[in-house]
């Protein structure tokens, strides 16, 4: 099988974001000002790498985030709601500053090796990764020796590849993410091998611009 490049980037900044809210599956934020400016420097990086697919989750923070990369790189968009970030049940709106109890009781949880510990009306990261995996591996093997763009969310970045990197679920707190950060991996049908993580330096004008 031919080795395909995956290229996955987290949606630029909300309002959420900013204040540190947390969003989920359940919050379809907008990208604020400079969320778009980021977006636009994620797609003249990816205008130079030429990807051949592009995908996103369906809610709008992505979707924005991958139109740009859609205009920049002529490429048509795919979205799909199986990729969605993770529903975090009753926390999802709430500032992290106010629910400092709540997160730690989900990390303890996740840290230790219970990863179908999930919120209250949430999801587990066990759910997450099954229903994500699921349709992540459908587009990569229809695309074999392709360049794939997706466009998804922190949380479930960090799922994802802390199963597709060998780390486990247990440790998916050590896989950073930054609004329009991007990573790369090249899959030969049985591994993934990482040949960068949270890129952030096609955003370094925009901190200087700052």
């Amino acid at each position: 099988m031919k080795e395909t490049q995956i290229y996955i980037a987290r949606h630029g900044e909300t309002e959420y974001n900013r204040q540190q809210r947390i969003q989920g599956r359940g919050i379809d934020e907008p990208l604020n000002k400079t969320g778009h400016l980021q977006a636009r420097a994620l797609a003249e990086y990816m205008q130079a790498v030429g990807p051949d697919k592009l995908v996103s989750s369906s809610l709008t923070r992505a979707r924005q985030s991958a139109g740009y990369v859609a205009d920049y790189c002529h490429l048509e968009l795919e979205s799909y709601s199986e990729l969605d970030e993770m529903n975090f049940g009753v926390l999802e709106g709430k500032k992290f500053d106010d629910i400092t109890d709540e997160i730690e009781i989900l990390h303890k949880n996740w840290n230790s090796g219970k990863v179908t510990y999930a919120p209250e009306n949430g999801e587990s990261p066990v759910d997450v990764y099954r229903r994500v995996n699921q349709r992540m591996l459908s587009i990569l093997k229809s695309t074999p020796g392709k360049s794939i763009l997706f466009v998804l969310h922190g949380r479930l970045i960090r799922i994802v590849l802390s199963v597709w990197l060998g780390l486990g679920l247990n440790r998916m707190q050590e896989v950073e993410h930054s609004n329009a950060g991007l990573n790369y991996l090249i899959w030969d049908g049985q591994i993934f091998q990482p040949k960068f993580l949270n890129m952030t330096s096609h955003l370094k004008e925009l901190v200087k611009a700052g």
